[in-house]
């Protein structure tokens, strides 16, 4: 049986996404084709349960997309998956050649994705987890139970001179009203040295450069400075090294729970129960207006409400060792 997967999205989507496409591989001995962007490109070419991995760029034009067109034409799918339910990814099921293709129903699909000609999952919760959601496919398919991994291979391969043990604070998120603030990184990172004796290592995106150059200037020495250096690859054996995480609601949040960390999540305006971490604690100000699902917000009291000194205090119970008085 050959399946497309049609999942073009963000890290965190794909990483969610990984639990359905294992169980198809294992229990249906389906042979995977997985649409993706170049942002999870690197993650799924070396995935064990992918066989092959198409890349949808973009950025390339006109020309890239009529290669891809041609590629995903030129073979004839058993099942086509449209996990992404938006009106790119319904075009893309619709340019594929499969026996079946099948989506969310329509009370979950975005921009009149629902219009196109497919096969519909049942109808079910849209604020359960979205592993959970994605794994209803299989359960249509007729998977019963099945086991939630993620098998994401690991290189075991550090920068030279970094920490024998450490703390990653990942610092960036997409949406700007998802971060945290510089101060409360800095404070964190200052308690847990001196109270763990454990350097902290700043992850995230280019983006986020100056933010953590604010955090590592606030913290002191005892704060690596890893934001914008890894690749995906690298960054995933940063993760895997890491005694437990700190992070925002983004992509590596769900990269350390896939690796089994020991996650502290960070959440304002978006709904844990649907994208906060499979595993681990989520961590929230009670304020009104939240979760307001937003992007950006001009006073996020939901993220800067959120206190060092709390966060600090799961973080010891999540620690290895005791708190030195």
């Amino acid at each position: 049986m050959d399946v497309l997967i049609v999942k073009l999205g963000a890290l965190g989507d794909v990483i969610n996404t990984l639990p359905l496409v294992i169980a198809l591989k294992e229990q249906l001995g389906a042979r995977i084709y997985w649409l993706v962007a170049p942002l999870s490109y690197p993650l799924l070419a070396e995935h064990e349960a992918v066989d092959q991995t198409i890349l949808f760029d973009q950025s390339k034009g006109v020309a890239s997309i009529s290669a891809l067109l041609r590629q995903i034409r030129c073979h004839h799918f058993d099942l086509v998956l449209d996990l992404q339910r938006i009106l790119k990814s319904g075009l893309l099921c619709i340019a594929a050649r499969g026996e079946r293709k099948i989506a969310f129903d329509k009370r979950r699909c975005k921009e009149l994705s629902w219009l196109f000609p497919f096969e519909r999952i049942p109808a079910s919760d849209p604020h359960a987890h979205m592993i959970h959601q994605y794994l209803e496919f299989a359960c249509y398919l007729g998977i019963r139970q099945a086991p939630i991994e993620w098998r994401i291979r690991v290189g075991g391969h550090l920068p030279d001179g970094m920490f024998p043990q450490f703390v990653i604070l990942n610092i960036g998120a997409t949406k700007p009203a998802n971060r945290w603030t510089a101060d409360g990184f800095s404070v964190l990172a200052r308690m847990v040295q001196q109270q763990h004796h454990l350097p902290c290592v700043l992850t995230g995106g280019r983006e986020d450069a100056a933010m953590a150059e604010r955090i590592q200037s606030l913290a002191g020495e005892n704060v690596c400075n890893m934001v914008g250096k890894t690749s995906l690859a690298e960054l995933i054996d940063l993760i895997d090294a890491a005694h437990a995480v700190v992070t925002c609601d983004t992509g590596p949040m769900h990269l350390a729970v896939a690796l089994g960390k020991k996650v502290i999540a960070l959440f304002g305006p978006s709904d844990h129960r649907r994208t906060g971490p499979f595993h681990g604690k989520v961590m929230r100000a009670e304020v009104d207006c939240a979760p307001c699902r937003r992007k950006s917000c001009s006073n996020p009291a939901c993220m800067t409400a959120i206190r060092p000194e709390d966060v600090f205090s799961v973080l010891s119970n999540h620690l290895n060792r005791p708190v030195q008085d």
